[in-house]
């Protein structure tokens, strides 16, 4: 079923026309939306999105899925608490996307808005165009903008991107997403360009702190979620490392990218599949760390646990709340 962003989904699913018509109305508004904040300096745009995405996020279905995963990721924290941190959570969301709007103004700006740090055990991979790598990203702080570190190093770099469901709204993202230093491919069927692009020699560019459906159990934040072991695999394969990369909100409306420590398996002498799992559960503890360091900028608005962790999560959210009330 085709997503709808803010128009009711139930009314229209059955109607191919009302749903044509409801992503004609909805493209309207994103792209005009988007031509505003394009319009303002970086800064402004980013306090007008995040303060309408705080108003207007908790109002929306995404509300319910985002409280269910911060239930589980702040147990000991009432409803009420979850619910605030829902709307920072949603102003963070608004401030990504006026950074993604005007990203290449960004990009153009970069050797003024944005500082590189490599870790030393890195550096000869970051630094060899020719050299494979498996870079990998999770949905927390600025994360689109670690493909800066392509044009900043000068390496081909190409990234896996999901199409926008609703194809008028599809192009104009397509666009932004464009503005960035790097190859785009669409994720359906992208497991041949990305092994041919290692195989040349050139990075690629993922992100997995996503739920995938049938995926192996690593444990996040304490809990199995069906995992994508994908990044690992394809750095065991081509033999290349895989790289954490992470952006940070600086003060002054300024960026850090940061390349961390390659994750490796923690026993060289395992057999493959033991050594994907082990790569698989080093990189979900990297997630783990950079989420603790800022829950409210991970943008987990879709399912991540089994519905039942999610249930009883909020179930003893709502108890404790109960219980502060009495």
């Amino acid at each position: 079923m085709a997503k709808l962003y803010f128009l009711p989904r139930e009314m229209l699913k059955e109607r191919e026309g009302l749903l044509r018509l409801g992503w004609r109305i909805e493209a309207l508004f994103v792209g005009g939306f988007l031509s505003l904040l394009r319009a303002l300096p970086l800064e402004r745009a980013t306090a007008l999105s995040g303060g309408l995405f705080r108003l207007i996020g908790p109002r929306t279905g995404i509300h319910t899925k985002l409280v269910r995963n911060l239930a589980i990721i702040h147990p000991d924290e009432p409803i009420t608490a979850l619910n605030a941190r829902a709307k920072d959570s949603f102003r963070w969301l608004g401030v990504a996307i006026a950074e993604i709007a005007h990203i290449g103004d960004i990009r153009a700006r970069m050797d003024e808005l944005v500082d590189f740090e490599v870790h030393p055990s890195v550096e000869e991979a970051i630094n060899d165009p020719e050299r494979g790598a498996v870079l990998v990203t999770g949905h927390v702080g600025p994360w689109t903008l670690t493909n800066l570190i392509a044009g900043r190093f000068g390496f081909p770099l190409t990234i896996v991107y999901a199409p926008e469901s609703n194809p008028y709204v599809r192009d104009r993202i397509l666009a932004l997403r464009s503005e960035l230093p790097v190859q785009l491919i669409e994720r359906d069927g992208s497991m041949r360009a990305l092994l041919r692009e290692l195989g040349k020699g050139h990075k690629i560019g993922l992100a997995s702190d996503v739920r995938l459906d049938g995926g192996e159990m690593v444990p996040l934040l304490g809990h199995d979620m069906e995992t994508n072991t994908v990044p690992a695999r394809l750095a065991l394969r081509q033999d290349c490392p895989l790289i954490p990369i992470r952006a940070d909100r600086l003060p002054g409306g300024r960026f850090r990218i940061v390349a961390e420590a390659a994750v490796e398996p923690t026993d060289p002498d395992a057999s493959a599949d033991e050594k994907i799992a082990q790569m698989a559960h080093g990189l979900s503890a990297v997630y783990e760390r950079w989420i603790r360091e800022r829950p409210d900028q991970w943008m987990c608005m879709a399912r991540r646990w089994p519905k039942t962790l999610e249930l009883e999560a909020v179930a003893r959210a709502e108890a404790l709340a109960s219980a502060g009330a009495s």
